[in-house]
């Protein structure tokens, strides 16, 4: 099952705003074009409220369907200890609201490796 953590307006610079919105974070988020200096850098950095970095977007293609969307980790002590992952998907339609793309947070289960304590 996958969770909305923020609903987002594409505009014609290729850049994403919404909110984040979790149970324990609510801030505007903007989603930037990175002007990438390698191929190893992510093609977005995310923002929260304009100057705070807290992760970066890279550009995926799904292999059932096709369709393009962003690979997202967002990391800041707000979020927790873990960092986020997520995935930015374009909505057939615009909504009445403008909302154009969704971002989706799909729990992972946890390494068994990770969940081993070390005596």
């Amino acid at each position: 099952m996958s969770n909305k953590l923020a609903s987002l307006t594409r505009n014609d610079k290729d850049i994403f705003t919404g909110t984040l919105a979790t149970m324990a974070v609510r801030s505007k988020i903007s989603i930037v074009p990175n002007a990438k200096s390698h191929g190893e850098q992510p093609d977005y950095r995310v923002f929260a409220n304009g100057t705070y970095e807290i992760g970066a977007a890279w550009k995926k293609v799904s292999e059932t369907t096709g369709n393009e969307y962003l690979s997202v980790k967002m990391a800041a002590p707000e979020l927790g200890a873990m960092a986020i992952y997520a995935n930015v998907i374009s909505l057939d339609e615009i909504g009445d609201d403008g909302v154009t793309h969704l971002m989706l947070w799909s729990a992972r289960e946890p390494q068994a490796a990770n969940n081993q304590m070390v005596a």
